[in-house]
């Protein structure tokens, strides 16, 4: 809204037209980086939920193997005896392993992509503010 004298219109429009962010593009560079960060986190927070529910079902492998070996179970109609058990945790528990190192990578390029949105606004108030005085 344009003030008694009509200057706070022209000085949005000069703003504007100067190519400046303004306040309004401050705030949407830092939603924007919040929303980033707040993705990563969520990324961090599944590859971490996952490689804990991978390490319960590991477990339950483990225990299954355990007994299937001390049963002596293993005669040629078992589809899985203990040391095939054994082979789908550890393989389990390496994939989980991979996800979860995986999630974190891609967690912090994310983080690395917000720290960018603040350095690329940075960088134009510098220029602005270069070119403005």
């Amino acid at each position: 809204m344009a003030g008694q004298d009509g200057r706070a219109d022209g000085e949005a429009t000069r703003r504007t037209d100067s190519g400046e962010a303004g306040p309004v593009g401050a705030v949407l560079v830092a939603f924007e980086q919040a929303a980033v960060t707040a993705e990563a986190r969520r990324v961090r927070e599944a590859g971490a939920d996952t490689a804990e529910s991978a390490a319960s079902l590991v477990a339950a492998l483990e225990e299954a193997s355990a007994a299937a070996t001390g049963m002596g179970a293993g005669g040629p109609a078992v589809l899985l005896a203990g040391p095939a058990l054994a082979e789908c945790a550890a393989l389990l528990a390496r994939r989980a392993r991979d996800l979860d190192a995986e999630c974190v990578r891609t967690a912090d390029a994310m983080d690395r992509a917000a720290g960018l949105l603040v350095d690329a606004d940075e960088e134009v108030a510098g220029r602005v503010a270069g070119a403005a005085g």
